[in-house]
């Protein structure tokens, strides 16, 4: 992995695990100040934005190391030639996904990009969009480097 790729990777890492404990605080600290007759009216709203970016981040992360659910049973029935151009469609579909979901989530960010919190004026729910929008083109560019990876393997039998 380059290093440019490598800073990404633990930047990434690192606000994904960042956002998920800030989320999980946050619904707590909701939840205490609830029971103790003081609800703090920005807390979901807060942990909505928090958790969506730990859900788009770490789902790049999850794919860079293989861990979303895969059904490889079907693949090991194919001969390795037709294996390997399995896989090449797999990635291709995956990231045509990634692409329409990066192109719609943008769509989605400008449309909310004045609908604010009802907990948090001013903060523009767009940002909560964004996360797909990132996450989305994080994870193309991952399914883009595994498609690169299958196509460079060498054709067996």
């Amino acid at each position: 992995m380059s290093r440019p790729a490598n800073v990404l990777q633990r930047v990434e890492e690192f606000l994904a695990k960042a956002f998920l404990l800030a989320s999980t605080l946050i619904v707590f600290a909701g939840g205490v100040g609830r029971f103790l007759g003081h609800p703090l009216d920005w807390s979901i709203d807060l942990a909505t934005f928090t958790f969506a970016w730990a859900v788009f981040l770490g789902g790049d992360l999850a794919l860079r190391e293989n861990r979303h659910v895969a059904v490889e049973n079907l693949l090991h029935l194919l001969p390795p030639g037709a294996r390997r151009w399995a896989r090449v469609g797999v990635w291709l579909l995956v990231a045509l996904f990634l692409a329409l979901l990066f192109v719609y989530s943008l769509q989605a960010a400008y449309q909310t990009r004045f609908r604010s919190f009802q907990g948090i004026p001013g903060f523009s729910y767009a940002w909560v969009t964004l996360s797909a929008s990132a996450g989305s083109l994080l994870m193309l560019l991952t399914a883009l480097g595994r498609l690169r990876q299958v196509l460079k393997e060498q054709p067996c039998c």
